[in-house]
């Protein structure tokens, strides 16, 4: 799965569909945080459409840790569908 998981590359723009909630989120901005143990993790801001369902508010903005937001990818917890053509095969 080590291979899998390199080959997950997100972009700005990528789209990402939560399997369980049927929310479309799109990824806005990675960004860098500083970790003494793990040096650099980064978190990817999403944007939830909100379905139709629910006012418009700021829980539609959400922050997702890269490494989680990959994981969830190939389990299928997420569809993953980016800008740039990248795919999974699982």
């Amino acid at each position: 799965m080590s291979n899998m998981f390199k080959d997950v590359i997100l972009s700005i723009g990528d789209i990402i569909i939560d399997m369980t909630t049927r929310k479309v989120g799109v990824l806005l901005r990675r960004e860098r945080h500083v970790d003494i143990i793990e040096d650099d993790i980064y978190f990817w801001e999403v944007k939830w459409t909100n379905n139709g369902t629910e006012q418009i508010n700021y829980l539609n903005f959400t922050h997702l840790e890269e490494s989680s937001l990959k994981f969830s990818i190939l389990i299928g917890t997420y569809d993953w569908h980016s800008i740039n053509g990248g795919t999974i095969e699982i």
